[in-house]
């Protein structure tokens, strides 16, 4: 796959609304000892700040690093529970996923994962979530 890319994530919430939610902007590929990289901005609609996006994912795993106006790491493994701080304006919050499915499918020119898992926040359950990641070569 070429360096520069074209990244859709498009993803629902259930239980909190039934809108997905979709961007699609450019990035920077790479693939490293065995391990994709995808890096993108993010600028939320009506501000200013610029979150740094951060995707890495191999065998199973996928993580999304955010640094910006709020910073998280989230991590996801199939059949897995993880924790993690979610740091926001208002102060740090707890996040945990139960990672029940996670499939990755890679080609020359494309690579998808999805994802779909429960959240919580602050121990208490939020939605079952549902992301498709997409990393494509630019033309």
């Amino acid at each position: 796959m070429t360096k520069d890319v074209l990244v859709t994530i498009s993803g629902m919430q259930n239980d909190i609304e039934d809108t997905p939610i979709e961007l699609v902007t450019v990035g920077t590929y790479y693939l490293k000892n065995g391990k994709h990289y995808v890096l993108f901005d993010e600028q939320v609609e009506d501000g200013d700040v610029v979150t740094k996006n951060t995707v890495k994912f191999h065998d199973g795993h996928f993580e999304i690093i955010k640094r910006g106006g709020a910073n998280s790491f989230l991590v996801f493994e199939n059949g897995k529970k993880t924790s993690s701080i979610y740091n926001t304006l208002v102060g740090p919050l707890q996040i945990d996923t139960l990672t029940s499915a996670l499939n990755i499918e890679e080609s020359e020119e494309k690579i998808q994962v999805y994802v779909k898992y429960s959240l919580n926040m602050n121990q208490a359950f939020i939605s079952e979530c549902e992301v498709h990641f997409t990393v494509q070569a630019r033309m």
